[in-house]
């Protein structure tokens, strides 16, 4: 075998590499975190006040986990007129869930009702008419 063939093959085999390597990537299914980050992007200062608000709370509501349950407390002297709770998925738009939390302090989540995985947990609520926001991850 002379030098030309050997050239020739290991091009041939290079481009047949960057083929595969194209039909890949192409074929492969990105989901985006959301589908408005225009809309999201206008309304970014809202959620920074809204997280500012939170943060300068003396007493917040607490997230936490128990080997079966997400559980989120609410503070007695707390009292919040609506909140909402978001679990997003970050790779898979599918999974997100959301939650309307009303009358009570304590609301349990079951984590059965879950994919394993990582998630965005998203807790807003309004008091005395201020929005308030908390982010936390975490991995299920």
């Amino acid at each position: 075998m002379n030098w030309g063939k050997g050239i020739a093959i290991t091009l041939a085999l290079f481009m047949g590499f960057i083929t595969y390597l194209v039909i890949q990537l192409v074929s492969h299914n990105v989901e985006l975190e959301t589908d408005d980050y225009y809309k999201k992007d206008i309304a970014y200062q809202d959620e920074i006040t809204s997280m500012r608000n939170a943060n300068a709370l003396k007493e917040k509501p607490t997230i936490s986990m128990t080997e079966t349950h997400i559980v989120v407390q609410f503070p007695s002297e707390l009292a919040f007129s609506k909140a909402q709770l978001h679990l997003k998925r970050p790779n898979d738009e599918t999974d997100d869930r959301s939650y309307e939390i009303f009358g009570t302090s304590t609301f349990t989540l079951n984590k059965s009702e879950l994919e394993r995985g990582v998630y965005k947990l998203e807790l807003s609520y309004i008091h005395k008419d201020k929005n308030y926001l908390q982010k936390i991850e975490y991995y299920i």
